[in-house]
C-alpha cells in the first residue's frame, strides 16, 4: 500500500482507531506460557524415558520403547523453539506498532491545522494571511510526510516479524493397521448386542403373541362353562369325588385296626384245634429252612391250673391242692 497517497488524516485515523499493541503482547504472553509447557512436558518424557532405560526396564523391549518416544520427544523440543520464536515475533510486532504509533501525527492535531487553514484562507483580505497560510501548509505537509514514514516503517517492521516458521504435527506412534482392527471389532461387538437385542425383543414379544393366541380360547371356553348346567354339573362331580375321599380316609384306617386285631383273637379261641397244625407247619418250616434248629415254640400244649394256662413244668413243680381239704384245714 502507498502510505505516501494517503493524507495525514487517514493514517493517523488509522494508527489511532486499532487495538494498539495489547492484543500482540497479549499474544506473545500466551506463546511464552505454550513454550514452557512443552518443554516442561519433553524434559519430563526425556526423564522418564531414561529412569526406565537405565535402571528399572533393560533390554531389547526398553529400547524399542526408547526409540519409539524419541520423535516425540523431539517434536516437543522443536515446537516449544517455536512457540518461543513466535512470542518473540509478537513482541516485535508490539514493538513496531508502538514505535510507529509514537511518530504518528495525533488526529487532532491534523484536524486543527485544517481549521486554522479554512480560518486563514477566509479573512485573507488584500493577501494579509498568505505568510500565515503557507506556514499552515507547510506544516501540513510535515505531518503527512511524517505520517507516510511512520506507516512505512510500520508495515516494513510487520512484515519482518510476522515471518513464523509453520509447525507441523507429531508424527503418529500407533500402527494405522491397529486403529482398523479396534474399528472392526468394535463393529463386530455392535453387531452381536444388536443381534441379543433382537432375541431378547423376540423372548419377551412371545408371552404376549401367545396370550393374544390363546384370548379366543379363553373366551370361547369362559362362555362355555359360564353356562349354569356345565358348572353345576362339575361341581357335582368334584363335590361327589371330595365327599368320597375324605369318608375312605377313615374307613381305611378303622379296617387296618379291626384285621389288625382278629390274628389274636382267632388264636385265641381256636388254639386247642390248630395248635397241633400249627406246631406241625413250623417244625416242618424249620426243618426245611435250617436242617439244624429245633421247634423252640408251640400252640396248645400248656397245662392248666385251675383256668389259667401255665407250661408244662409248672403242672409239675406244683402240688395239686384239695379245695375241701384246705377248707377243713
Amino acid at each position: 500500500m502507498d502510505f505516501g497517497a494517503l493524507p495525514p488524516e487517514v493514517n493517523s485515523a488509522r494508527m489511532y482507531a486499532g487495538a494498539g499493541a495489547g492484543p500482540m503482547m497479549a499474544a506473545a504472553a500466551a506463546w511464552n506460557t505454550l513454550a514452557a509447557e512443552l518443554n516442561t512436558t519433553a524434559a519430563g518424557y526425556e526423564s522418564v524415558v531414561a529412569e526406565l532405560t537405565g535402571e528399572q526396564w533393560m533390554g531389547p523391549a526398553s529400547a524399542s520403547a526408547a526409540a519409539a518416544a524419541q520423535p516425540f520427544i523431539t517434536w516437543l523440543n522443536t515446537t516449544a523453539a517455536q512457540a518461543q520464536h513466535a512470542a518473540a515475533q509478537a513482541t516485535a510486532s508490539a514493538a513496531a506498532f508502538e514505535a510507529a504509533y509514537a511518530m504518528t501525527v495525533p488526529p487532532p492535531v491534523v484536524a486543527a491545522n485544517r481549521a486554522q487553514l479554512a480560518a486563514l484562507v477566509a479573512t485573507n483580505f488584500l493577501g494579509v494571511n498568505t505568510p500565515a497560510i503557507m506556514e499552515t501548509e507547510a506544516h501540513y505537509g510535515e505531518m503527512w510526510a511524517q505520517d507516510a514514514a511512520a506507516m512505512y516503517g510500520y508495515a516494513a517492521s510487520s512484515a519482518v516479524a510476522g515471518k513464523m516458521t509453520p509447525m507441523t504435527p507429531p508424527a503418529s506412534l500407533t500402527n494405522p493397521g491397529g486403529l482398523a482392527g479396534q474399528a472392526a471389532a468394535v463393529a463386530g461387538a455392535n453387531a452381536a448386542t444388536n443381534t441379543q437385542a433382537g432375541l431378547m425383543r423376540t423372548i419377551t414379544a412371545a408371552p404376549n403373541a401367545a396370550a393374544q393366541l390363546a384370548a379366543p380360547l379363553q373366551a370361547a371356553g369362559g362362555d362355555f362353562f359360564s353356562i349354569p348346567l356345565v358348572s353345576n354339573s362339575i361341581n357335582g362331580v368334584v363335590n361327589t369325588a371330595a365327599w368320597f375321599s375324605m369318608e375312605t380316609i377313615p374307613t381305611a384306617v378303622l379296617l387296618g385296626h379291626t384285621v389288625n386285631g382278629v390274628p389274636s383273637l382267632f388264636l385265641g379261641t381256636a388254639g386247642p384245634f390248630v395248635g397241633p397244625t400249627l406246631a406241625g407247619s413250623v417244625a416242618q418250616a424249620g426243618s426245611t429252612g435250617a436242617s439244624q434248629a429245633t421247634v423252640l415254640a408251640g400252640a396248645g400244649q400248656a397245662s392248666t391250673v385251675g383256668r389259667l394256662s401255665v407250661p408244662a413244668a409248672w403242672s409239675a413243680a406244683t402240688p395239686a391242692v384239695d379245695p375241701a381239704a384246705s377248707a377243713t384245714a
